[in-house]
């Protein structure tokens, strides 16, 4: 498990002429989402059409939120049932193949989904709260859907198969997430996780990081194998680190299956922010004699971030998408049903 301290060639993109430009404009734009989807699974993306200044005061209302107290926080958490995954999640209430994951979260999603209601705090608890998030939520819809045109575009899908028709009741998934300050060197040294190696889920996530850092890609060259955990034993990752003004955009599993492997689902983590000190091993649940007192006493600082899941509706059916398979390119996997697949796998993660 080896980082690498170089920023990795994640290019950075800029959707400006895709949303008020030409025709020729928004091709260009497209092919160049496409080139990068097949090479990183990951861009960096500007003038994406969100004002920074909403996405400054979101940040900030997502720190208020993680400052009420924790019986205030409590109340917002989901029944017992494994299926509704709106409102607040504690710390150690999500794992990534049995790692503890330490960090908690907010989620919540469309207001017209009667499937997965949301959770609100109480006005008075944190007034004008709902209000901004449930405008804020509009304003990723509307990037996600472009984002769904500018590849529809490049596969040159006819107007009954765009992707937007596939994700047409907008049941995306929004998360505040708070990664508490934690000790440097256990963080560092893997005895605490922040959130090991996984590869997203759904269609596309667009990722809102604060400016500490901590998000890494995996090397692709560094092992063979597309498995995340024996990546994460095996390979190497680089730091993404925060470019302000851009958010992240990275391909989810579902999307790589349905474009038959053109558009890569990279693994990625939340480690702590880049460092270039070695680290030395650190048992479990060590007990610090006095001369360890310093290290691990430091604290990484805490790390706020807010990604934004895209996923298809439900009912849909991904299979290979029409200009990603011929008789030289066979169709790699069967077909099967988005909802049913997502709600498998989120059903493990919140177990």
């Amino acid at each position: 498990m080896v980082s690498s301290f170089d920023t990795p060639d994640i290019p950075l993109i800029d959707f400006g002429p895709f949303l008020n430009g030409s025709a020729g404009d928004r091709t260009r734009v497209a092919v160049s989402i496409d080139a990068a989807f097949k090479c990183h699974g990951f861009i960096y993306l500007s003038n994406h059409g969100i004002d920074q200044r909403k996405v400054d005061e979101c940040f900030g209302w997502s720190k208020r939120f993680f400052g009420l107290t924790e019986l205030e926080k409590k109340n917002m958490q989901p029944s017992q049932s494994r299926s509704h995954y709106r409102g607040y999640s504690g710390v150690g209430n999500e794992k990534v193949r049995e790692h503890i994951c330490t960090k908690e979260g907010f989620g919540y999603g469309n207001p017209e989904d009667k499937l997965q209601p949301n959770i609100w705090p109480p006005e008075e608890f944190l007034p004008g709260f709902r209000a901004f998030m449930e405008d804020f939520f509009g304003e990723c819809t509307k990037l996600a859907h472009q984002l769904l045109n500018s590849l529809s575009l490049v596969l040159d899908l006819s107007s009954s198969d765009t992707l937007t028709e596939s994700h047409a009741r907008s049941v995306f998934n929004m998360d505040l997430l708070h990664y508490p300050g934690v000790p440097t060197q256990l963080l560092h040294a893997g005895t605490l996780a922040r959130l090991p190696a996984h590869s997203d889920l759904g269609t596309l996530t667009l990722l809102f990081q604060d400016d500490i850092g901590g998000l890494e890609i995996a090397d692709l060259s560094s092992a063979n194998t597309e498995n995340s955990a024996e990546f994460e034993k095996d390979g190497s990752f680089r730091p993404v680190r925060p470019l302000p003004g851009t958010v992240i955009v990275n391909v989810g599993y579902l999307l790589m299956r349905w474009s038959n492997g053109r558009w890569r689902n990279t693994i990625h983590r939340v480690v702590g922010p880049p460092k270039s000190i070695p680290v030395r091993e650190v048992p479990d649940n060590p007990k610090p004699t006095r001369s360890d007192v310093g290290s691990l006493e430091d604290t990484t600082p805490e790390r706020y971030s807010i990604p934004f899941s895209i996923v298809p509706d439900p009912e849909t059916m991904i299979e290979a998408l029409p200009g990603c398979w011929s008789e030289d390119v066979p169709r790699r996997w069967k077909p099967i049903i988005a909802g049913d697949y997502l709600r498998n796998k989120l059903e493990a993660i919140y177990a």
